[in-house]
């Protein structure tokens, strides 16, 4: 074998026996090294394979499955019905696909999982642009890998390769060397297949550069094989085995097939196998809602429906059937679940992939009953969706926290698809657990959820003297909310807020015996028909009195206030009282000089923090208290854990190992605060309750 670092002629040495007949094959799409000023770097184009025009049957075959595949979802897709507004705010939706898909922002919340993300997604890129540039220069008549952007071109195609192992290894470092149980939850071959397949395509493809550089660059051009750095360091390796010619140069054919043919393979996956989440996830990412994820839909013209909610895989939005298929089974959603962490019968991981079966399970006979009758074929499956594929108890354990929402990487929405199954228990099927159902009747009887309470909404007035009643001249509203007015234990927080809104000099008064719910535990426990009803009064209300601005106690109310009374045209502007103190205290209208000497903890309520991102307002409340030292939990932020009263919990039993409060009151106590502070009267109760 020649001296590696010897600088030869393309016309010397052992290299001009075998490259003086592919001078002759030039015309075919070979470039000999004759053919090229010898001052010029450049590559030649598949060097000594014949011209693979097999690669383009393969393409086209590969091209080919995409389409079968593509149109095979869309038909499944299409059984689902319109999803309105789908198309608006365009702009909002492209920086959704650029940021939330192809820049995974939502996996950069799992740091080891976004740099090994980006390691994968960015090689696959960068080579995809590699190959396609080697294609342009063998089979079209446009040249433009030579010179400096030749080694330019070799230096990031090698880096990429390299990020590209680097992230692959990490994936396998992950997934067999790490105790890292999510990825077990439902692990499949095809898991397999994918990581060790792309590492493959990998592999091989630094060592059909290693073979080309041994009898080329490392001979010819030393100068130039550096810039290719992971196979130059390859080849000098391979170098010691003194390998004659033609062995590499038959190593070379074997190796760019089983590069090809390995490529081509893995990509075909993408029509089988979670793969597809290559191209759904930034897809899904466009067709995420671009208002809060704290607001529910509103079934449209409620008093014409003959089916409420989804019962029936058909009464889903295509939409809601497309995130199924955008699924990766990473189990993040499970996780974060607080139902899931205590042991209750929810995981929002096998439930988007429950429904995606019986998806493929029922929806071709679907298609033809529909294509043959019109109808909707609500009579083809052989076992119910909610019920039997979708147990109630699954259901009912959602505290629509949205914590699965938040972590889900490809920006599925689950709780709106429990809560349209819910609506279909309780207004179609009317199976509702009994003490949700006590909650719903005193609702819609008595205007608040608390049975059995002795409290009346003017009972927190006792002992503050005069109470302005809003009468329309005030600047805001103070809504107490049922638990602000008829909990006992939250009967304090609400007269320290009155007391803290009348210092900062505001105006603002109360409808007292006025007030009624809002109707945020009849949505959220799937009678939308109840929650329109309480809505629409409430909407009527506030016109007719002119409120303009409302401070409330609770996080519920805010996100119901805020969010979702615009679908009944109550436009009104909302704040939750930590913001306006906090405001009034930054601007010294109000002042904190009681000192409170203790360490104290913070928890996050969902409704306030991960639906409406209000997460500095508390915190910084907490820091203007003279003496008072904030220490956080290990779950915080947009990362907390919920309480467990969410989704109308707060009337129901808990079924399963442990409750929800209970394991956050532990993580309260872990942090050795003497107290535990919270925004909401929910989680004020479930975690006053736990016993810990």
């Amino acid at each position: 074998m020649p001296d590696p670092t010897a600088t030869t002629s393309p016309s010397r040495g052992r290299v001009g026996a075998w490259w003086g007949p592919a001078v002759g094959l030039s015309g075919l799409g070979f470039y000999a090294a004759t053919t090229m000023p010898q001052d010029l770097p450049g590559r030649e184009i598949y060097f000594n394979v014949a011209h693979p025009w097999a690669v383009y049957v393969f393409l086209a075959a590969l091209l080919g499955l995409l389409v079968y595949g593509l149109l095979h979802h869309w038909r499944l897709w299409n059984i689902g019905r319109p999803t309105p507004g789908i198309l608006r705010e365009i702009p909002h939706r492209f920086r959704n696909a650029m940021t939330l898909g192809l820049a995974q922002q939502k996996v950069r919340r799992d740091r080891y999982a976004g740099i090994m993300h980006w390691c994968i997604f960015s090689s696959i890129v960068v080579l995809t642009f590699v190959t396609a540039q080697v294609a342009i220069e063998g089979d079209t008549p446009i040249k433009f890998l030579h010179g400096t952007y030749y080694l330019i071109f070799s230096f990031y195609g090698d880096l990429f390769g390299l990020i590209g192992l680097i992230g692959v290894g990490m994936a396998l470092n992950r997934r067999y060397f790490q105790d890292f149980h999510r990825i077990r939850w439902d692990e499949r071959l095809e898991d397999h297949l994918i990581i060790l397949g792309l590492g493959f395509v990998l592999l091989t493809g630094f060592f059909v550069e290693t073979a080309r550089i041994m009898v080329t660059e490392l001979v010819q051009h030393p100068d130039w094989a550096p810039w290719s750095f992971v196979s130059y360091v390859l080849a000098l390796g391979m170098a010691q085995l003194e390998l004659s010619d033609d062995t590499i140069l038959g190593m070379h054919i074997v190796l760019w097939w089983t590069h090809i043919a390995g490529a081509f393979a893995w990509l075909a996956l993408i029509v089988f196998t979670r793969l597809d989440h290559l191209f759904f996830a930034p897809v899904n990412a466009f067709f995420l809602r671009t208002d809060s994820p704290g607001r529910l839909s509103k079934i449209e013209d409620i008093e014409q429906q003959e089916v409420f909610g989804v019962g029936y895989v058909q009464d889903f939005t295509w939409k809601q059937l497309f995130e199924l298929d955008a699924c990766v089974r990473c189990g993040r959603c499970t996780e974060v679940c607080p139902a899931n962490i205590s042991g209750q019968p929810l995981s929002p991981m096998h439930l988007i992939q429950d429904l995606k079966a019986h998806l493929a399970s029922v929806g071709p006979d679907i298609q033809t009953a529909r294509h043959q009758t019109g109808e909707a074929g609500r009579d083809v499956s052989p076992v119910a969706m909610v019920g039997e594929v979708i147990h109630d108890e699954t259901l009912w354990a959602c505290r629509t926290c949205g914590a699965c929402m938040q972590e889900c990487p490809v920006m599925i929405e689950h709780v709106p698809t429990i809560v349209d199954m819910r609506r279909y228990l309780v207004m179609d099927e009317a199976r509702v657990p009994a003490t949700a159902q006590a909650a719903l009747e005193n609702l819609e009887a008595r205007g608040h959820p608390w049975r059995g309470t002795s409290f009346t909404r003017t009972t927190w007035m006792e002992g503050l003297g005069e109470v302005p009643i809003f009468d329309g001249t005030q600047d805001y509203l103070y809504w107490v909310g049922c638990s602000g007015s008829l909990v006992e234990r939250n009967l304090p927080v609400t007269k320290a807020v009155f007391r803290l809104l009348g210092e900062s000099g505001a105006s603002f008064g109360v409808l007292g015996q006025e007030e009624t719910c809002n109707g945020d535990p009849a949505r959220r426990l799937g009678n939308e028909y109840l929650f329109q009803i309480l809505a629409q009064q409430l909407v009527e209300t506030f016109k007719a009195k002119n409120v303009q601005r409302v401070i409330t106690n609770c996080p519920h109310c805010f996100n119901t206030f805020k969010n979702e009374y615009p679908q009944f045209d109550g436009h009104f502007e909302v704040l939750h009282h930590t913001e306006f103190l906090e405001r009034a205290l930054k601007q010294g209208t109000l002042q904190a000089t009681h000192p409170v000497n203790a360490t104290v903890t913070y928890h996050d309520s969902c409704y306030l923090g991960r639906f409406n991102g209000v997460y500095d307002a508390p915190r910084d409340i907490i820091q203007m208290v003279p003496g008072a030292s904030l220490v956080e939990m290990q779950r915080n932020l947009s990362k907390g854990l919920c309480c467990g009263a969410g989704g109308g919990n707060m009337w129901q039993e808990e079924i399963g190992e442990r409750r929800v409060n209970h394991v956050r009151s532990e993580e309260a106590v872990g942090t050795g605060a003497a107290q535990l502070i919270s925004n909401c009267p929910f989680c004020i109760q479930k975690i006053g309750r736990a016993h810990v």
